[in-house]
């Protein structure tokens, strides 16, 4: 009796111990799940998982390798409870490396008699490796592939109370399906976040485009933002002349000038050769083994700079290589450059050579437009050279041949009446091309800026078969500079004569209004045409007369503003035009 009684509490307790660790098992399943379900992040799922397989397992510590096959390699991120933050080994090195080059789950009793078993990392942490199971996380399947790899490797070590069993590599495995999932979903959120970032790059580059006018200027810009999104030491933009055999500007970022010319001998000889012709893109991550790379990143040239990863790019436009991008070195530990990287640069280098392409178009149509504006502006003014200078050899000529004095004397007035001319339609153009503003406003009554203009202009007006008025029903002054005033007088006199037959008339007078001066200049020409009024004050803008600069107005609208004025216009086609010119009355 007392036999069953102890045999009883025996299975009792034992019942209640795998109760226990039953109930510890879901909890550390529960706790794993809502692990897996809220983060997206790998680097730190990793640590989230560990954690609680080991607890699960009942182990003294477990490493969850990520498998990278472009490098062929696992790594950790965190060694739990080591020193060591991140471990990485080849694929077949060691039991996770075996693990993860054929699939097999392994339970190992005793680590050391296992063939193998690296005691490095143990070597290097002091930590005694027993027991050991390993499981391959694969990833799910999908219609795209029969046979899945393998994604992870899960390691945990050293049972606490004996060694792992089947139960043991049952229970991981049904963890190991769970993890997986969230492996490829925190690989698809990392890739969503990417792309995100590409195309922000991409948008942020399109802006710039709107802003920037200065080719250098663009250049810096790309090369910040590149290296900046891909994470890169350095980067160079090269580009090519038209006839694609020389090349053309050189720019970079954290290369220097020297090491830059030295890496860009010519355009048609080794991989930067292959890269222009052929049109596509070549990288390395050994870039110690390219000797012309090695040659120019020599190492007692450079000390702070050793190379070992590079990408040459072409920037192509309408299938034609106008350039290069190079990037050196990723700034990420233990990192390389990878195909995602390489898909990048496809859309940036095509994005980038658009660009380049339309700043040069725009470039060349800025010259262009110049080229045009100094060509119309020579144009006009020669044109309106022309009349005084043949004026001038047509009246020389009359006096070489004239006897009478008072005749001679008359040639010789109107002669140095069309080299005023002249002079004043040449410090015209000189005054305005400098914009100078050498004004010299004094207090000045308003009925003598008047008599004055009719006194030097009536009879000039009056011989050339206009008529002519003049009227002042204003008192006080206004605060002028009376010779650069009369300028503006005549001038629009100048362009009211030239745009009307003989027999019309001219008009000046001035009234106050609002405590404002008035001065109204009128004429009884054609009035302006519709499709320069809005234009009339620009520059080279003229109508209607058989010369002219077309500067007139754009030079009184200017002497207008510097005396803080402004002036307005009435126009009537077939009746004539009136120039309003309000001052403050003082």
């Amino acid at each position: 009796m007392a036999n069953q009684q102890q045999e009883l509490t025996t299975r009792l307790a034992n019942l209640e111990k795998q109760l226990e660790r039953k109930q510890i098992e879901m909890h550390s399943i529960q706790q794993i799940g809502k692990a897996l379900s809220r983060e997206l992040r790998t680097r730190r799922l990793l640590p989230l998982i560990m954690n609680e397989v080991t607890r699960l397992m009942n182990a003294e510590r477990s490493t969850f390798y990520i498998v990278d096959r472009e490098r062929g390699e696992l790594w950790s991120q965190i060694a739990q409870k080591a020193e060591i933050k991140e471990i990485r080994l080849k694929v077949g090195t060691g039991i996770a490396g075996y693990v993860a080059k054929t699939g097999e789950v392994i339970n190992i009793e005793d680590a050391y008699r296992d063939d193998r078993f690296d005691p490095s990392t143990d070597k290097k942490t002091g930590y005694h490796t027993r027991s050991i199971l390993c499981m391959p996380i694969f990833e799910p399947l999908s219609e795209h592939k029969k046979s899945p790899d393998i994604i992870g490797v899960l390691q945990v070590l050293n049972k606490k109370d004996g060694v792992f069993t089947e139960d043991d590599e049952e229970l991981l495995a049904s963890m190991a399906s769970q993890i997986a999932i969230s492996i490829i979903n925190a690989r698809l959120y990392s890739s969503l976040e990417k792309r995100v970032s590409e195309l922000n790059l991409m948008f942020e580059i399109e802006q710039e485009l709107n802003k920037v006018y200065d080719l250098d200027e663009l250049l810096r810009f790309l090369l910040e933002k590149i290296t900046s999104t891909l994470q890169t030491q350095a980067a160079a933009l090269v580009l090519l002349k038209e006839n694609g055999q020389e090349f053309k500007k050189l720019r970079s970022l954290h290369i220097g000038p020297e090491r830059l010319q030295a890496l860009h001998p010519s355009p048609h000889t080794g991989r930067l050769g292959d890269v222009i012709r052929k049109g596509q893109i070549f990288f390395t991550n050994q870039a110690g083994k390219e000797k012309w790379l090695k040659d120019s990143f020599r190492k007692k040239e450079a000390p702070d700079f050793e190379l070992h990863h590079f990408v040459c790019a072409p920037l192509i436009v309408n299938d034609k290589v106008i350039g290069v991008l190079e990037l050196f070195n990723k700034t990420q530990p233990n990192e390389i450059f990878r195909q995602e990287d390489l898909r990048l640069l496809g859309s940036l280098t095509s994005q980038i050579a658009r660009s380049i392409e339309a700043h040069r178009l725009r470039e060349e149509k800025i010259k262009a437009d110049r080229l045009a504006s100094i060509g119309n502006m020579m144009s006009a003014i020669v044109h309106d050279l022309r009349t005084p200078i043949n004026n001038i050899f047509g009246f020389v000529d009359l006096m070489r041949e004239e006897e009478d004095s008072q005749l001679r004397n008359e040639y010789g007035d109107i002669v140095k009446e069309q080299i005023d001319i002249l002079t004043n339609m040449t410090k015209d153009v000189l005054d305005f091309a400098k914009g100078k503003t050498n004004i010299l406003p004094i207090k000045y009554p308003v009925d003598k800026l008047i008599t004055n203009f009719t006194r030097l202009f009536e009879n000039n007006i009056r011989n050339q078969g206009y008529e002519f008025e003049s009227s002042c029903e204003a008192a006080g002054s206004v605060y002028v500079d009376p010779e650069k005033l009369n300028r503006v007088f005549m001038n629009i006199m100048k362009n009211a004569l030239e745009a009307m037959e003989p027999g019309g008339k001219f008009s000046i007078g001035a009234e106050e209004q609002n405590g404002e001066i008035v001065f109204h200049l009128a004429d009884t020409g054609s009035g302006i045409p519709e499709e320069i009024r809005d234009r009339l004050f620009d520059s080279f803008v003229t109508s209607g007369k058989e010369g002219g600069t077309g500067l007139g107005l754009a030079i009184v609208k200017k002497l207008v503003e510097q005396h803080k004025g402004r002036i307005e216009v009435e126009s009537e086609l077939g009746k004539g035009t009136t120039f309003n010119i309000y001052f403050k009355k003082l």
